[in-house]
């Protein structure tokens, strides 16, 4: 029966892994995708705060700028007209300190953003890093006066697209805020802002100067119609906070009147007619030229653009702002999100872990409870057919209930099927079992039929023998006498094969000598037997039979099995457990195969089955194991320092009785015989033959133990008396049997009988 091992894996185990490891890889692969996202959105939540701080240095900067270029054209358009403002003049020294604070302070600000890896924002940043010098190196022109108005706006706008693009970067590394209308409507709102401050630098400067050219006209009206344009268009798209600033500065006073002021610039007339002195006729025609007188005051210009310009600058803020904090708000969600998707897989994976543990576990537990079924089946089962065998009734379904484990899956399916099967081979084996008895209570008919016969032909002879005066005779009648024996005896091999016991008991002890001499008579090559030691004990008279039987069978084997010149040696010597009976041959011996097979043999007793039995039956082992297994009898095949094969048979304890004297004893001598071979016992008269007796015939054979039939009383004991003097017979002295020459003459070396044994 197959037993699970400690470290055998588990189908729990199995089930596991085959759900588990998907389900963490799946697990692992989610979580690994959520703090991706989670990380991108903590980058963008740096990236978005970087924005902020960037776009209000930026836009600080950019004002300071703005400031100091409107000073700086208006300081220009002073200087070409020749008038001196010191006043002007330190307000724009003023202004330069506070616009070089704002480009430190912007300066900074792009370094540290120049560490996120966007390309726009590292050359955004680039830029912002190097609008000091070009500051510097125009307010060198300005003040050594190498530049003009025109070039000076043209640079400080150069220097303020610069911190514009760097500020737009920022704004769309921050992916836009909702969508990219938010970014795209700032950058609109942002170019308004510069092109207004562009426009009120050129109108502030040429105010200064006195007089505006064609190319200041033309570059004016571009710029007031971009910024014009760029707010109508972007008017609709504003948030409803950002158009209600926008629709608040179109309502201002100030925004109005910047308005009206710069179209009154635009729509002016493009040509001023040029004629004589007042007062004086005109001489000629007229002559035409560009109009570049304006109607427009610094004092008015001033009181509304700065207003304006304000407001505009206001609104693009709030613009900025909203779309920076949509863009924080976005990363606030996507980490937001990110964290709740990385806890919902966690917490997914444990409550897929947990379902899959718990059906697992069912699944497992109704395997081992089918298991444990099963284990507990196969338990009882050896039980069920031994007590099948022994002929007990068995009811298979009483024996056997059905599984406990029911069910419409493969787990339920594979019990039922195992019901069936383990059913069907119970109910084969009982009826196996049931055939078998039969078929041995035949055999045993037959067997105890046979050995009926045979006891009532040894009867037959006995009488005759007893009535029988011719020598001849009596010596052919003790011929059949001993084939007779040996029929009994072989009847005797069927009924133990067969399960059963011979009838023929011994109710009081038997000396050890008497049974030694019995195992050597019931063999065929009797008279090469020589029965070198036997000590003085006696053997319960129960198992005397079994005992001569057991030996008999070795003893014959070795003769079989040995040259017919060879000698047979029996010799019997006490050990501590008991007596050691052994038998010695010299003939060719056997394998090692054919040792450790008859030790199998010997040391377990087979059941007895036809089906079974090689195609050469050697029935001699099978005997000695049922026997040697029915009394404790231990028996041992091992090769002999003869060159043949040495059997050991140890009697216990148990089987014998207590003996004063257990000092081996010789074999008697050899008695004198005449021709015939037959000796004339002490106790016959002259007119007749000896009693009858029912162990053999009265020759000098030593007759065989058997018991008569009922209801005939047990005999008692009586040795043939050409052994009589065995028993006196000094230690050590060799002899030979006094047994008669068989009339056939010598036995063939290696002969097997039809129907003895082979190999042993």
């Amino acid at each position: 029966m197959r037993r699970t091992r400690d470290r055998a894996p588990t189908i729990r185990a199995q089930l596991t892994r085959i759900v588990l490891i998907p389900s963490l890889c799946f697990l692992a692969l989610w979580l690994v995708v959520a703090a991706v996202g989670t990380v991108r959105a903590v980058q963008l939540t740096g990236a978005v705060s970087q924005a902020r701080d960037g776009a209000r240095a930026y836009a600080e900067a950019a004002n300071e700028l703005r400031a100091e270029r409107r000073l700086s054209v208006v300081h220009l358009g002073l200087r070409e007209r020749g008038v001196a403002d010191d006043q002007l003049h330190a307000a724009l020294d003023g202004q330069r300190a506070r616009t070089d604070s704002a480009l430190a302070e912007a300066v900074g600000t792009a370094a540290r953003t120049r560490t996120t890896g966007d390309a726009a924002v590292d050359r955004g940043a680039a830029a912002v890093e190097e609008t000091p010098a070009s500051v510097a190196e125009l307010r060198t022109d300005i003040d050594e006066r190498a530049t003009g108005r025109d070039e000076a706006l043209m640079r400080y706008g150069d220097v303020l697209d610069a911190v514009q693009d760097a500020t737009i970067a920022l704004i769309h590394s921050t992916d836009g805020g909702e969508n990219l209308t938010d970014a795209v409507l700032t950058q609109e709102l942002l170019g308004a802002r510069s092109d207004f401050a562009r426009a009120d630098a050129l109108l502030a400067g040429v105010i200064a100067a006195g007089e505006m050219s064609y190319e200041e006209t033309a570059h004016f009206t571009y710029l007031t119609a971009a910024y014009r344009d760029a707010l109508e268009s972007a008017g609709p798209a504003m948030h409803p906070t950002v158009r209600a600033r926008y629709e608040d500065m179109l309502d201002l006073d100030s925004w109005g009147r910047a308005e009206r002021l710069s179209r009154g610039v635009v729509t002016r007339p493009p040509i001023a007619e040029a004629g004589a002195e007042e007062g004086e006729p005109a001489v000629g025609p007229a002559s035409a030229a560009w109009n570049t007188d304006i109607e427009v005051t610094g004092i008015e210009w001033d009181g509304s653009s700065a207003a304006a310009a304000l407001v505009l600058d206001g609104l693009a803020r709030a613009q900025t702002e909203r779309t920076v904090d949509l863009a924080w708000s976005a990363a606030l969600l996507r980490v937001s999100l990110g964290v709740a998707a990385a806890v919902a897989a966690l917490g997914m994976g444990v409550a897929a872990i947990a379902v899959v543990g718990r059906s697992s576990r069912r699944l497992t537990d109704r395997l081992a409870r089918l298991r444990e079924q099963i284990l507990d089946r196969d338990e009882d089962l050896p039980d069920i057919l031994e007590r099948a065998q022994r002929g007990q009734r068995v009811d298979v379904h009483e024996e056997l209930p059905l599984l406990d484990e029911c069910g419409d899956d493969e787990i339920g399916q594979v019990a039922e099927a195992l019901d069936s099967a383990q059913v069907a081979a119970v109910e084969a084996a009982v009826r196996q079992a049931e055939i078998r008895r039969g078929a041995n209570r035949a055999f045993l008919g037959v067997a105890f039929r046979n050995q009926t016969l045979v006891q009532r032909q040894l009867r037959l002879l006995d009488e005759i023998e007893y009535h029988e005066q011719d020598p001849e005779a009596l010596r052919r009648l003790f011929r059949l006498d001993h084939l007779a024996t040996r029929a009994r005896r072989y009847a005797d091999n069927l009924i133990i094969l067969g399960g059963g016991q011979s009838a023929r008991r011994w109710r009081h002890p038997r000396p050890l000598v008497d049974v030694l001499r019995a195992a050597i008579a019931e063999t065929e090559d009797f008279e090469r037997v020589r029965l070198t030691s036997a000590p003085r004990a006696l053997m319960q008279g129960q198992v005397v039979e079994d005992v001569v039987h057991l030996l008999a069978e070795l003893i014959e084997n070795a003769t079989q099995f040995s040259p017919a010149g060879t000698p047979v040696d029996v010799s019997c010597t006490p050990v501590v457990d008991g007596l050691m009976v052994e038998v010695e041959d010299r003939g060719l011996g056997m394998s090692e195969h054919g040792y450790a097979a008859a030790e199998r043999t010997l040391s377990q007793p087979p059941e007895f089955d036809v089906m079974a039995m090689p195609e050469d039956p050697r029935l001699g082992l099978f005997v000695v194991a049922r026997l040697a297994g029915r009394h404790g009898v231990r028996v041992w095949l091992r090769p002999s320092p003869y060159g043949g094969t040495r059997a050991t048979t140890l009697i216990p304890d148990t089987l014998l009785e207590p003996s004063e004297n257990t000092v081996p004893e010789p074999a008697p001598p050899v008695p004198a015989h005449g021709p015939t071979g037959t000796v004339a016992p002490p106790d016959q008269g002259p007119t007749g033959p000896p009693p009858p007796s029912d162990h053999g015939p009265a020759t000098p054979v030593p007759p065989p133990v058997r018991a008569p039939e009922d209801p005939v009383p047990e005999p008692a004991w009586r040795p043939d008396p050409a052994y009589a003097d065995w028993a006196g017979a000094p230690r050590g002295t060799a002899h030979t049997h006094p047994y008669p020459e068989h009339p056939s003459g010598p036995q063939a070396a290696h002969r097997t009988p039809p129907g003895g044994d082979g190999e042993r």
